[in-house]
């Protein structure tokens, strides 16, 4: 049994952290006000879990209805978010993400004073799926090379993207892609300076199992879709970019 003098606060750690109170009486507008100042302070993270509500209740001397509304009150202020069977977190801090003719990750990014990373999960030669022959304009089956790529903001994973580049005119694109962690970069060793995107399609799907893991999300999560066809400034298609990006982290401007 905890003594009646103490609390226990949940930490960024994934702890409990007991706190001397004056006043035995925990009263649930109490703890919701708490945790609302420490998630605005920053002491608990974007993403961090937050306990179950009955451990929740119990170390803060409250009910199971006390602990709901306190989640209750956080979710509606934006601090927190739930899914079901993963149980509370701390709300992630929303990327708005602009797709206009000259989409750039790092750029976007830039203009909102946030840092972004890009990394490189694989790279294949194949024949062009089906299913993206119309979008590129190509016959299926032709040679393209396809490369996977995590794009993370502030060190969170936020997009997991597919680009498709023809093999006949990009064989090779994933080096200097690895090195300057830019499709606009890899691109110009080719001689390509200048692209422009010509169409956009945007829907919403629960993710895929590698999907989630990349993303770090539940698999109830949704996510958004996009698919892209980008071509040089002489109408040539030189990429396809399919892009799955968190639904609870990432709003298109369109």
């Amino acid at each position: 049994m905890r003594p009646a003098y103490a609390q226990a606060i949940w930490g960024s750690d994934g702890g409990w952290q007991m706190l001397e109170r004056q006043n035995a009486t925990n009263h649930w507008r109490e703890v919701y006000r708490g945790y609302r100042d420490r998630i605005g302070r920053g002491e608990l993270k974007p993403g961090d879990a937050l306990p179950t509500l009955a451990r929740f209740a119990d170390h803060h001397d409250l009910t199971l209805h006390g602990a709901r509304k306190v989640m209750a009150r956080l979710r509606g202020d934006g601090c927190v978010e739930s899914w079901q069977g993963v149980g509370h977190r701390v709300s992630e801090k929303r990327v708005f993400y602009r797709i206009d003719r000259r989409p750039k990750f790092h750029a976007n990014l830039a203009r909102l004073g946030k840092q972004g990373d890009t990394k490189l999960l694989t790279t294949r030669v194949i024949g062009l799926p089906n299913r993206f022959a119309d979008v590129m304009g190509l016959r299926p089956g032709t040679r393209v090379v396809r490369t996977e790529l995590l794009r993370l903001v502030e060190g969170r994973p936020l997009v997991l993207a597919q680009n498709f580049f023809p093999a006949d005119r990009f064989s090779g694109i994933e080096v200097p892609l690895a090195e300057s962690k830019s499709i606009t970069g890899a691109l110009s060793t080719f001689g390509v300076t200048e692209t422009q995107r010509e169409r956009t399609s945007v829907e919403t799907r629960m993710p895929r199992a590698h999907e989630a893991v990349q993303l770090e999300i539940p698999s109830n999560q949704p996510v958004l879709v996009t698919t892209g066809r980008n071509v040089d400034l002489q109408g040539r298609v030189i990429e396809l970019s399919y892009a799955v990006s968190r639904g609870d982290a990432v709003t298109l401007e369109l």
